[in-house]
């Protein structure tokens, strides 16, 4: 009787044993299929993700060339405004210098504190000597 217990649990265990493997196989077709699918999806965000790169790239890039631009304008700016200031402080310096000299070598004022002629011409004079050197 044996045997024929054993033929009889053969085909069930065979079906069982092949409805299993079926099981792992679809399990396993559904894996890589998840696989295939996850390293499909990373690759089109690695390619996004590179476009959006370039284009920050670019944009800084061009940010980059402004800025660079505008600080070499206002360099220009700056030492064209160094020369003007030198020139004028080298025509004005001895001007000044000069009305200075005149001022503390000019007689006291008088007792009432009214300038004389030659004080009210050299203050005129430094007056228009720094009024010259302002540009406008």
């Amino acid at each position: 009787m044996i045997p024929v217990v054993a033929a009889a649990a053969a085909p069930a265990v065979a079906a069982s044993s092949r409805a299993l493997l079926a099981g792992l196989v679809l399990l396993l077709a559904m894996a890589l299929a998840g696989a295939a699918g996850w390293f499909t999806n990373g690759w089109r965000h690695d390619a996004e993700i590179a476009e959006l790169q370039r284009a920050h790239a670019e944009t800084m890039r061009s940010q980059s060339e402004l800025a660079l631009t505008t600080l070499q304008a206002d360099a220009a700016r700056i030492t064209e405004a160094a020369t003007e200031f030198a020139t004028i402080q080298f025509t004005l310096a001895p001007r000044m210098s000069a009305l200075t000299k005149e001022l503390r070598n000019a007689k006291p004022l008088p007792a009432g504190c009214v300038p004389d002629a030659d004080r009210v011409r050299n203050l005129d004079a430094a007056i228009e000597a720094a009024n010259k050197s302002i540009p406008r």
